[in-house]
């Protein structure tokens, strides 16, 4: 444990410790017993309540298993936060591939998904600061339109040595066939080799729900791995192609994202 306030770790313990040291005190207090009854019953209660919501005291996630995040919002100020409270409790960040061929002990892998330009001017320059590494999922929507990363930007973040690269698609209309799947997955993987000028061995299903799906046209394309969408974490081992990530919205505090990150959820109120 580290003596200090660098992680959230710390500062749920350091928080629950006062919070018990000023229940004693209040306990011992010279007021009427009925008071001291009432107030420590009142006290018994809002604890229930915040550790309900914080749920900090969950056990961690085993450390065995690496931990692949799939973040869904380009706020710097969440994903800064994030990152380094991870690596304030001994987590170590590694690419998706990393992750998969030598997993660090408490081994995390922070993917993005799409490839909007936002991942080029505002989580780039911020992985550079903390030197940190991340994944990205990426369509060939660059090629074509304005709002994603052209194959320039992809380059220079992959020679950065913290950046690799996937391959995803674009959503195809509901109830489109698997030929059609197949021909996008295809179709995105050969230029994201052209661009890289190596083959991309990751694929994240298009909204995390489909490897029943398309599971056999990822295999048939050639990725070895492909993610999906679960906050239950297994070894990559048991289906390299649906392999789970725990989903990080936009909508999530720091504290929130660190708790799902490292505990599956933040609260018992919380969908799992």
């Amino acid at each position: 444990m580290t003596w200090g306030f660098a992680s959230y770790e710390t500062r749920f313990r350091w928080a629950a410790a006062l919070w018990a040291v000023l229940m004693t005190i209040w306990c011992m207090s010279p007021l009427p017993w009925r008071v001291r009854v009432f107030g420590a019953i009142l006290w018994v209660a809002i604890t229930l309540g915040v550790s309900v919501r914080f749920a900090w005291w969950r056990s961690r996630s085993a450390r065995e298993v690496p931990i692949f995040l799939r973040m869904r919002c380009a706020n710097e100020v969440v994903v800064e936060r994030l990152i380094r409270n991870l690596v304030a409790a001994g987590y170590r960040l590694q690419t998706v591939s990393e992750a998969l061929e030598a997993p660090a002990r408490k081994a995390v892998a922070i993917t993005f998904d799409d490839g909007g330009r936002e991942a080029f001017s505002r989580i780039f320059p911020l992985l550079k600061k903390l030197h940190a590494k991340a994944t990205f999922f990426v369509t060939d929507r660059g090629a074509r339109e304005a709002d994603f990363l052209k194959p320039l930007e992809i380059q220079e973040m992959a020679r950065s040595g913290l950046v690799e690269f996937g391959g995803t698609a674009a959503p195809l209309p509901p109830g489109a066939e698997v030929e059609a799947w197949r021909a996008e997955i295809l179709r995105n993987r050969r230029w994201l080799t052209g661009v890289l000028g190596a083959l991309p061995r990751a694929f994240a299903y298009p909204d995390g729900t489909l490897p029943e799906v398309l599971g056999p046209e990822v295999q048939a394309v050639g990725y070895p791995h492909a993610f999906t969408v679960n906050a239950s974490l297994r070894a990559p081992a048991e289906d390299p192609l649906a392999i789970p990530r725990r989903d990080i919205p936009g909508t999530y505090k720091p504290w929130q994202a660190y708790l799902m990150a490292t505990r599956g959820r933040f609260s018992l109120c919380s969908r799992a």
